[in-house]
């Protein structure tokens, strides 16, 4: 065919069988233009050609290479989102917007000191169904100038998280297509219940709270959320999301440089949240950064003072201009994370809570290698410097696309062991074991460990020597108790729980070690006496999944990194999660259920008043028309078996006359009752 068209058969087109590139024989002739000496085009000799069904002639398309370019003009100092410098030293996430991943349909709410909602970079992705003010106890979050301080915090994380593209100002969120909504709470006084409204505050609206915030990071302060604080992240992962469970992100904490540890902080040392520290544009630890065993992973924020700092919305008033570059701390880095786990949940609405910690287990990478990288017995590097790793946008977002649900929750609780032991001085420790069995897990089915804890009562005179490490079955050892030069509290550790994430995907079953040491080294004479181990107890959290199942998925995950899924219309399944209608939510708002319950206890308390009154009436009205005759008929019957007939009617007179009067007295103060309900009444309305 070729030969007869006066063309050259340069063989078949890729795998398409029957199909082939025909070409001139000399360049510029043939289709290109040339001339032909029998005068015939090579497309009329193949159109007419039995042999040939269909041809094209080949032309040069125009393509160009698929890039992001925003017009707003910080973005180039956005290192973070795309670093120029040092290759490898950004999230990865220029990747996954170019295929349209960018948060869309989900909404992430900042609980913080207020967001200013007005911004130009903010306007446009606020949601004012997922905001309110707790402060002011009103629907409004924009936050309040202070003289004393500037109330900027939560319009910068915000920014980081969604600021919108292409509008000419400032820079570009991590997730700009997803919603931001704000939660006023910092800025005034912060009580266990306020902070307990604010972790469950329009959960089936907002899908992840950052919260860039904690205790003090002082070096000697333990402290984190209270009973009401507790239950309502308890909550928060149950029942909110429609099921699927709130995603908590947390701050690991700024107290590096007083050698403080996010062990001795409830929020970062929660099972429910996902704690987030930071590394500078080099991958290393900052300055002010903190470390513990319960850390997930880290992502990028400020360093020393040569280092660049986070580029972001920041508010306008007072002296603000709108934008900043100087956002800085693991304040930073918890708003990035969060964006990252909105750009998850838009390729899988579905992924539970303990979805999103398993897949940050599963895909962060490990930077800074002077850090104390440890392999656990599953596979999973960790340090307690950067956790499981350096956040990556492309891999989380490309093994969302493919993650089926874990299996459910289960634990094992071990007794409350109660003990008076001695803590002995390093390099002498004391040492206590816990052994469970298979028989021990056989109820709840656990088979892999995802968080451990220890709860324990310690008392020392300086509780900042005391070193706890916990052992678990493979030898994988976690400081869930570090050392703290500067803490010289004399209350000892009461009741406080530590875990660590250091032995996640590892058996459950076997011996779990618990070593505590005092480090007396150059302490005063306050330090000198001993300490003592009160109780601890040991808490499993995991899953039925089976350690092969773990290396199967980790499997699976590898080999979703080549975005072959994210590229195709590859998509599991979504359950549909507790879908309740917002019809049936939306009245019963908070104050509609206090006014409620206080009007079914007015109902209550009016229903009982009214019932014992008209009672009482009955009774004393029974007792004026009736008791005399009874009375007096006892009294003759119980007279007349040793007295005269007329002693006992004399006796019958006198009493009735004293009854009378009592009766009379009694209908008084039946009809003064009475008087007095319209006044019980009207004071009711009048309230």
């Amino acid at each position: 065919v070729a030969d007869q068209a006066g063309l050259q058969n340069q063989g078949q087109i890729g795998q398409l069988e029957g199909h082939y590139l025909l070409c001139s024989v000399k360049p510029g002739a043939g289709f290109v233009g040339g001339n032909w000496k029998k005068g015939l085009h090579p497309g009329d000799v193949l159109a007419a050609h039995p042999h040939v069904l269909w041809y094209s002639r080949d032309k040069v398309l125009s393509r160009s290479k698929r890039s992001v370019a925003f017009n707003d003009p910080n973005y180039p100092k956005q290192w973070h989102l795309h670093n120029d410098i040092s290759r490898g030293m950004d999230i990865n996430v220029t990747g996954v917007w170019e295929r349209n991943i960018t948060g869309r349909g989900v909404t992430v709410v900042v609980v913080d000191d207020g967001v200013e909602h007005t911004h130009q970079d903010i306007q446009p992705n606020y949601s004012p169904e997922g905001s309110y003010d707790l402060n002011s106890n009103d629907p409004d979050p924009m936050p309040h100038p202070d003289v004393h301080s500037d109330n900027h915090h939560g319009t910068r994380c915000a920014g980081e998280i969604a600021a919108v593209p292409n509008n000419s100002f400032c820079a570009v969120g991590v997730a700009y297509g997803s919603k931001v909504a704000g939660i006023r709470v910092l800025d005034g006084p912060l009580t266990d219940s306020l902070e307990a409204i604010a972790f469950n505050k329009h959960y089936q609206v907002n899908d992840i709270y950052s919260c860039s915030w904690g205790p003090d990071d002082d070096g000697h302060t333990v402290d984190g959320p209270h009973p009401l604080g507790k239950a309502a992240l308890q909550h928060g992962v149950i029942a909110g999301r429609r099921g699927f469970g709130s995603i908590f992100v947390v701050a690991s904490g700024n107290g590096g440089q007083y050698n403080d540890n996010c062990n001795y902080d409830g929020y970062a040392n929660s099972i429910y949240t996902i704690t987030i520290g930071a590394v500078d544009e080099n991958g290393r630890m900052p300055f002010y950064a903190e470390e513990c065993a319960s850390m997930l992973a880290v992502t990028f924020s400020s360093g020393g003072t040569k280092l660049r700092s986070i580029v972001t919305s920041d508010w306008s008033m007072r002296q603000g201009t709108g934008c900043t570059e100087g956002h800085t701390g693991t304040s930073a880095a918890a708003p990035l994370a969060a964006g990252m786990v909105a750009l998850m949940l838009q390729v899988r609405p579905c992924l539970s809570w303990r979805d999103v910690q398993h897949i940050i287990t599963f895909t962060a990478t490990k930077c800074d290698n002077s850090s104390d990288w440890r392999v656990n017995g599953a596979g999973f590097h960790h340090s307690h410097q950067h956790g499981f790793g350096l956040l990556n946008a492309w891999r989380l977002v490309n093994a969302a696309k493919v993650w089926e649900s874990v299996p459910f929750l289960v634990s094992y609780q071990s007794l409350v062991i109660k003990e008076e032991e001695i803590i002995r001085t390093y390099p002498d420790e004391l040492v206590r074991t816990w052994k469970v069995s298979a028989e021990d897990l056989r109820e709840s089915g656990m088979q892999t460990l995802e968080h451990v804890a220890v709860t324990m009562t310690i008392t020392h005179p300086c509780r900042g020597n005391v070193e706890i490490v916990l052992v678990c079955p493979s030898g994988m050892a976690s400081v869930i108790g570090a050392r703290r030069a500067i803490d010289r509290d004399a209350a000892g550790y009461q009741d406080w729980t530590f875990s660590t994430v250091r032995c996640w995907g590892e058996r459950a079953e076997g011996l779990y070690t618990l070593k505590i040491s005092d480090h007396k080294e150059g302490s005063s004479e306050q330090c000198a006496a001993l300490g003592a181990l009160k109780q601890w107890k040991l808490t499993l959290y995991g899953s039925s999944m089976t350690d092969t199942e773990v290396k199967d998925r980790q499997r699976l995950v590898e080999e979703a990194m080549s975005g072959k899924y994210l590229d195709s219309s590859f998509s599991l399944p979504c359950p549909p999660g507790l879908d309740i209608p917002p019809e049936i939510i939306s009245p019963f708002t908070s104050n509609n259920l206090k006014f409620l319950l206080l009007l079914g206890c007015f109902a209550l308390f009016w229903s009982l008043y009214y019932t014992l009154e008209v009672t009482l009436a009955h009774l004393d009205l029974r007792t004026l028309l009736c008791l005399p005759r009874r009375r007096g008929g006892h009294r003759g019957r119980k007279g007349g078996r040793g007295r005269g007939v007329e002693e006992a009617m004399v006796e019958e007179e006198e009493d009735t006359e004293e009854e009378e009067l009592d009766s009379g007295v009694e209908l008084q103060a039946v009809l003064d009752l009475e008087a007095k309900v319209p006044l019980v009444i009207g004071e009711q309305l009048a309230t």
